[in-house]
């Protein structure tokens, strides 16, 4: 039995790419990554709901269920979320693997229902009560059209949510940020733990140190 390349499985998905957004119109946008590089990952697009092109990165939300699940990761359907410039998404993502069982890619279709959140929140807005429970947001997920963007935006949160300036924070603080880009995937980017080091003052070393420590304890 001749097995397919990996490549050509993925490949094998653009009719479906075409078919969908030839249905779903201009409001949608179908994409294909190849996981085999997640620095210039997607290898077909057909829409141009996010605005990326030919080349761009895997995001930081694919990024995070790689590092958390491996080759077990779970398709993702029907999730809302919101990019940088503000549009609201409904997003599905399936992953695609090869003859192995090994993830090797991914379609995904985002679909603008940014003027339907606007009605949404109006109606919303209208008929709220205060014996309403809170209702969490859309997912922030940047869409990057560079590797470097996606490394940024990982960083950017992670600080936010430590919530220390860096001159203040102490080892344990340092390890506990490691730890949260670890769990975001942020060390499967090339080049991270250098620039990670850089930016909390710290050697090389002492990343892998961590790393160590974190992921032993995990276990």
């Amino acid at each position: 039995m001749r097995w397919k390349s990996n490549r050509k499985i993925l490949e094998d998905y653009i009719p479906i790419a075409d078919m969908i957004v030839a249905t779903f119109g201009s409001k949608c946008e179908v994409v294909i990554h190849d996981l085999e590089n997640i620095h210039s990952s997607l290898i077909y697009i057909n829409g141009s709901v996010t605005g990326r092109e030919l080349g761009a990165p895997t995001t930081e939300v694919m990024l995070k269920e790689l590092r958390r699940y491996g080759d077990d990761v779970k398709d993702m359907h029907g999730r809302t979320s919101q990019t940088s410039d503000g549009k609201f998404l409904k997003t599905s993502t399936s992953f695609i693997r090869n003859d192995e069982g090994k993830v090797i890619g991914f379609i995904g279709i985002n679909f603008d229902i940014t003027a339907f959140a606007m009605v949404n929140q109006i109606i919303s807005e209208f008929s709220m009560t205060n014996d309403l429970e809170y209702i969490e947001g859309p997912m922030n997920e940047s869409y990057a059209k560079n590797i470097e963007e996606v490394f940024e935006k990982i960083i950017e949160n992670t600080l936010l949510e430590v919530n220390t300036p860096i001159e203040q924070l102490t080892r344990e603080d340092k390890l506990f940020v490691i730890k949260i880009l670890d769990g975001k995937g942020a060390f499967l980017i090339h080049g991270a733990v250098e620039r990670i080091a850089d930016i909390l003052g710290v050697t090389k070393q002492t990343i892998y140190n961590y790393l160590e420590i974190i992921r032993a304890e995990s276990q």
